[in-house]
């Protein structure tokens, strides 16, 4: 059994520092008349997607006993699953997590004594390997549900890894699974997260100032794509914090930590930013329409030599005039 790192009881230190990420005035993340109990304190749900993610997720958990959540490479489904737990009066009790063969070989008698467990949540998180669990997961929490009374007031939350099965995740997981967006479709979250990192890393290593960022390195992180998401927006923080010294962290520190081409100068940033937005919108359309690349390319006029999603990623602004910007 392993413990994710924020499944544990927050230290005093991260308690005051999650707590004043957010002044009484600033308006919620989470828009409470949509299902969700309060502002999530772990999860950073500031954007459109990541609230709908959150919101999806919550109604879920209300709902059913399981919850599947798709998440990207080094994603913070983690996260969420804790601000669910806590929501559904579990406070901060930890979180006990498995493997998913881990999960299936145990015995009645060890389960029903982890689901009456008093010192953690009610929120078991199973961690899934592959695509074909999601339907053997449902299998087997049927049998639980039907041997284990202690069960039916639990909550099962099982998390894939897997960039590439939305599809098949969503046709097997059905009503109860929802998808994780990645961090690049989710620059407000991209900047708490680097604020919260910075803030509490500063904080334990009396560099106070190293938790502010200069304009320039707020471009930079908005422009990365963050392939290895929010465990690699951690290492990659954390590790420019220890290269600062006591100082706003700079455009030159992330150049050190980041691939030196996603550090775009000034004159050229807002151009590359709408860049990549037409490249995600159009990889939302390929996804959405169920089209090859050859064939999207043919409807929206983007040209014959547009023949694989690398060719989406090189195309010139539909629109000149935003290169301008």
């Amino acid at each position: 059994m392993c413990y994710a790192k924020f499944a544990e009881q927050m230290t005093d230190e991260e308690k005051e520092a999650f707590d004043s990420e957010h002044s009484p005035d600033d308006a919620p993340a989470v828009d409470n008349d949509l299902g969700c109990p309060e502002e999530p304190r772990f999860f950073s749900a500031g954007c459109a997607t990541s609230t709908r993610f959150m919101q999806a997720a919550w109604n879920i958990s209300q709902n059913s006993t399981s919850l599947f959540i798709l998440e990207p490479v080094g994603g913070d489904a983690t996260l969420a699953v804790k601000d669910i737990s806590s929501w559904r009066g579990n406070q901060d009790k930890p979180i006990q997590e498995f493997a998913f063969g881990d999960f299936t070989t145990a015995d009645t008698s060890k389960l029903n004594e982890l689901l009456t467990d008093e010192e953690h949540s009610d929120v078991l998180l199973i961690c899934l390997s592959a695509i074909n669990q999601v339907s053997e997961a449902q299998t087997h929490l049927a049998k639980i549900l039907q041997s284990i009374e202690s069960a039916k007031n639990a909550l099962f939350v099982y998390v894939l890894q897997d960039p590439d099965s939305d599809m098949q995740f969503l046709q097997q997981a059905d009503s109860l699974g929802c998808i994780l967006p990645p961090l690049c479709k989710r620059p407000i979250d991209i900047a708490q997260y680097a604020h919260r990192f910075a803030r509490l890393l500063a904080d334990s290593t009396g560099k106070s100032r190293v938790a502010e960022f200069t304009q320039e390195a707020v471009y930079a992180l908005l422009a990365f794509e963050w392939q290895g998401n929010y465990q690699q927006l951690q290492t990659v923080i954390s590790a420019a914090v220890k290269a600062s010294k006591d100082a706003p962290i700079g455009r030159e520190v992330l150049a050190d930590e980041l691939d030196e081409s996603v550090v775009t100068d000034p004159e050229v940033r807002l151009t590359k930013f709408v860049e990549k937005a037409q490249a995600e919108q159009l990889k939302d359309e390929l996804i959405a329409s169920g089209d090859s690349v050859v064939a999207l390319a043919r409807r929206l006029g983007l040209g014959s030599t547009v023949e694989n999603e690398d060719d989406l990623k090189r195309l010139p602004l539909l629109n000149p005039k935003l290169s301008n910007l």
